[in-house]
């Protein structure tokens, strides 16, 4: 609190932004408001901070892949796609700790069907080969000029690589290197395809490592 004496305003009581001037003794007194709020979360509320904390950190690391697999999906940003894609995924311990099974993660949503991709590692080598089967029939949700990405992330270092792969109507192999500092046994790797004009996913696959 602090009096002031202005000419210019006179006996005064207004509010000016987070300030409340008012006349106290006769004198001119200025107060700051109080801004904060008293909050009192529920349970409730509570788990869901925690999941919408920790899918708002992945969407964050997982962006370049985020970007492509939410693709045209509701009015928000890929990343809040991303968000409402795996909360309900999201399981959160008595202590309010989340956590998200890596294997029902969703990287990518939309109405294209989920391509025909398989994958392998070669410990020696260092190297994973996605394999894609190659499309004998178009439809409206699949076509032989979608193309095919697989995305390999790392879930301690919060990392990922997206990998393009080959359009459906072609098929065969991509080779792509463990990246440096990896370890291969925190790697979880999906499959998905995106039209050929980049404006429709299809839901994302987690590809089981061969």
């Amino acid at each position: 609190m602090a009096k002031f004496n202005s000419y210019m305003l006179g006996r005064v009581v207004k509010s000016l932004g987070n300030v409340t001037t008012c006349v106290l003794r006769g004198e001119n007194i200025a107060r700051a408001k109080i801004m904060t709020r008293k909050d009192n979360p529920t349970p409730e509320i509570l788990t869901q901070r925690a999941k919408m904390g920790l899918l708002i950190r992945l969407s964050r690391r997982l962006l370049p892949v985020v970007r492509l697999g939410f693709v045209g999906i509701g009015g928000g940003t890929t990343g809040n796609a991303f968000v409402q894609a795996n909360l309900k995924s999201v399981e959160v311990s008595g202590d309010y700790v989340a956590t998200l099974d890596y294997t029902v993660m969703k990287v990518s949503s939309g109405v294209l069907y989920s391509p025909d991709v398989t994958v392998a590692f070669d410990a020696e080598g260092g190297m994973y080969t996605f394999t894609q089967g190659t499309l004998e029939e178009e439809s409206a949700f699949e076509m032989a000029s979608d193309v095919v990405y697989g995305a390999l992330f790392e879930s301690e270092l919060l990392q990922v690589r997206v990998v393009k792969l080959k359009t459906r109507g072609e098929g065969g192999n991509t080779s792509a290197k463990l990246p440096r500092g990896w370890t291969e046994e925190n790697v979880h790797v999906y499959g998905f395809a995106v039209a050929k004009n980049g404006k429709m996913a299809s839901d994302s696959l987690y590809l089981t490592i061969a």
